[in-house]
């Protein structure tokens, strides 16, 4: 069965005959540049300007196990200039080793008529797109173009600011929000139209909380985000009918039932935060909800690597209950070990066939039940990406406003 006709059956809630896996294709499951700088030299293009995660070729991904391929913009490298970096949106980034910190934010101290003229960024030109190569038919991902609406106003605003904004001076606050809103939504737009047919799938990402709360209530995000999201998900499906998959860090357990309300196909989520346990997810997501994610492919493949069984079960279990599900790492990909793990991991998760999925479902002894994948995982050499250039890049000449 092609990756594609298991996307369709598991959005169709029909059995699913094996576990899908998503590697390097998008905001949350990229390869970074600084876990593969050689592979980040020889691609020269990252599918998101500040987390630099490596604009992989269905390829590459196809090669770490990857049953998804990326569209979406393609960047350049930031240029760093001593320690900073200023992007499109006017913010200010601190170079602190291998990673970008925003440093400046434009709008701390704007009033609502300065948020509303806040100039817009210029979209990137070229757009990547996979083609199909040796009969290989790939879910197609379209990435987040830039970041979500709260995240966006965090960075336009800062995080302190913004959230004083929504407890004491909401006009500023939804200002902020609106302005996100349009902006983000035309990035969609912008991009979508420039391929040459609708992905499967269109991830869309927003923080929401720390590990053990929320940056704002649950009524916050009712008032606030969830008309908007509304919004932004209808002129998303106008401009293209790929399911949606939500992105969110944090302790969100109380909104998740909003998030499935939005009609959002599949989550990718915090496993380990306050009170996102499988049980308690499972309780107020519909049956039919895939979890993206859940089972975090290079915790997986770092257990099969070190031959750590008992975690390989336990990580198995935990894959199979949450089914509907597809295996991915957790975040970005920010270490070459962990590019190789996620690979490992990915290898394991290919090996399970419908026969030892139903093995696994019954046996008391699940250590005996995962041998034949842990064995067949071990004897899958590492993954060999040739750094190919993104494939078919569109110059998109819509107007970027």
């Amino acid at each position: 069965m092609t990756p594609l006709r298991a996307w369709q059956r598991l959005l169709a809630g029909e059995p699913n005959p094996g576990y899908l896996c998503d590697i390097g294709t998008s905001t949350v499951t990229g390869i970074s540049a600084f876990a593969a700088p050689a592979l980040a030299d020889r691609v020269g293009f990252v599918g998101h300007p500040t987390l630099q995660n490596v604009a992989l070729s269905a390829h590459d991904v196809e090669a770490l196990g990857s049953d998804f391929a990326r569209a979406g913009f393609l960047f350049e490298r930031p240029a760093v200039v001593g320690d900073r970096v200023r992007d499109e949106y006017g913010v200010e980034w601190l170079w602190e080793g291998h990673s970008l910190s925003p440093l400046n934010h434009p709008l701390t101290a704007a009033d609502l008529v300065r948020v509303a003229r806040h100039p817009r960024p210029k979209w990137p030109g070229l757009v990547q797109f996979p083609e199909p190569h040796e009969g290989r038919d790939s879910i197609v991902i379209g990435d987040a173009p830039c970041a979500g609406l709260l995240e966006m106003s965090f960075l336009l605003r800062g995080r302190g600011r913004m959230l004083e904004d929504i407890t004491d001076t909401w006009r500023v606050a939804n200002m902020l929000l609106d302005w996100s809103l349009e902006t983000v939504a035309s990035g969609y737009e912008h991009y979508l139209t420039a391929l040459p047919r609708c992905p499967e799938v269109i991830l869309y990402g927003d923080d929401y909380g720390y590990s053990n709360s929320m940056f704002i209530s649950p009524i916050e995000f009712r008032q606030f985000l969830v008309p908007r999201l509304r919004t932004l998900f209808a002129r998303i499906r106008k401009t293209c009918n790929g399911a949606i998959a939500f992105h969110s860090c944090g302790a969100i357990g109380p909104i998740l039932g909003d998030l499935s309300d939005l009609g959002v196909a599949a989550l990718n989520i915090q496993a380990d935060a306050k009170g996102m346990k499988l049980a308690d997810v499972r309780r107020v997501t519909p049956s039919t909800m895939i979890l993206h994610g859940y089972c975090d492919l290079a915790a997986l493949g770092n257990a099969v690597e070190t031959g750590n069984k008992a975690d390989v079960a336990l990580r198995t279990r935990e894959l199979v209950e949450s089914s509907p599900a597809i295996a991915a790492p957790v975040d970005t990909v920010d270490s070459y070990p962990r590019f190789l793990n996620a690979a490992r991991g990915a290898s394991f998760v290919k090996a399970l066939t419908p026969d030892l999925i139903d093995q696994i479902e019954q046996s008391s002894r699940l250590i005996d039940a995962i041998e034949v994948p842990y064995q067949r995982s071990l004897s899958t050499p590492p993954p060999l990406l040739d750094g190919s250039a993104p494939e078919s890049m569109y110059v998109d000449s819509h107007d970027t406003g």
